[in-house]
């Protein structure tokens, strides 16, 4: 952001303790203030695509670093890695261990452990018979009585209404144990308006609203959420974020690589439809837009509660 005439702020973030049990015990306290259950048992979570760019460049370094914070415990998590592609379980676990620089060596290990392969169609109930007994055989090794099973679709769209419907056919959560089934969509969430409507009817024939969560995975990046706090929550900035002061905004993306993998997927969604309108636009608008009504009647807690709650 410029600012007109010069005008130069600058902020100092101070640091805090970053270790995994400090982490555990703050997200343990706030969901003590926030009256939120601590839910305990056995988590699988199913990464489907899971040998494509985004599976392996983003949704795998994700789970990791949840996994090191200390949010994700080794005694009570499933991944498993769901794609056409024939892979064995050390093949995933290599493809993944070469994204996760930087890391502890002996957290690596123990984080890829916990990830299984399974290789199908996804529109087959071939494959998903075998994700379905994958999961099943790990609850009931766990015996901890409970199945909560998350599904993250990382796909192209085109292919969400099938692979939904042999989720909800073969790999629902038993109702005879305690849990719940959640699916996470990625963006783009369709090629246009028509088609966005389509895929949310199809989908919603399949799952109960709270089991739908549609995601676009740039606005879960840190510095971008920050970008809320850096907004309202500054002293400094808040009363000079206007018209009056701001000259321009420029937001820059730069990637060092080509498509890598991703050139059936630009063919058929584009580069404009899946930067510019999802990624680009959205961090545009959390630039651009102004303290609401809602958000100036909250206490301090009822806004850290509406952050943490909805999607």
């Amino acid at each position: 952001v410029l600012l007109k005439e010069g005008k130069i702020i600058l902020f100092v973030m101070a640091g805090t303790d970053s270790s995994a049990s400090s982490r555990q015990s703050s997200f343990n306290s706030l969901a003590k203030d926030l009256e939120l259950p601590l839910e305990q048992g056995c988590l699988t979570i199913v990464v489907l695509g899971a040998s494509g760019d985004l599976a392996k460049k983003k949704t795998f370094p994700a789970l990791y670093h949840l996994f090191e914070q200390g949010f994700l415990q080794s005694g009570e998590v499933h991944i498993v890695g769901y794609a056409r592609t024939n892979l064995s379980d050390d093949g995933l676990r290599g493809r993944i261990r070469a994204y996760l620089k930087g890391a502890s060596e002996e957290h690596v290990s123990e984080f890829l452990q916990l990830i299984k392969y399974v290789s199908g169609s996804y529109d087959s109930g071939e494959g998903f018979e075998k994700l379905n007994k994958e999961i099943s055989d790990y609850e009931m090794s766990n015996n901890s009585g409970s199945s909560r099973r998350l599904f993250y679709l990382a796909l192209p769209p085109s292919v969400y209404p099938s692979v939904c419907k042999m989720i909800r056919t073969y790999c629902m959560s038993p109702t005879s144990r305690f849990g719940w089934t959640r699916v996470i969509v990625e963006k783009p969430f369709g090629r246009d308006l028509d088609s966005a409507e389509e895929l949310s009817s199809q989908l919603g024939e399949l799952f109960e609203e709270d089991q739908l969560y549609r995601i676009d995975h740039y606005l879960g990046k840190e510095l971008v959420q920050n970008l809320l706090v850096l907004r309202f929550a500054n002293r400094l900035f808040l009363p000079l974020w206007n018209r009056d002061n701001v000259d321009n905004i420029q937001i820059v993306f730069r990637e060092d690589f080509g498509t890598d993998g991703r050139g059936g997927y630009f063919d058929q969604y584009g580069i404009i439809r899946d930067i510019i309108q999802n990624h680009l636009l959205q961090r545009f608008s959390v630039w651009l837009q102004w303290k609401s009504l809602y958000l100036l009647s909250l206490s301090t807690l009822e806004m850290r509660k509406s952050r943490f709650c909805n999607p």
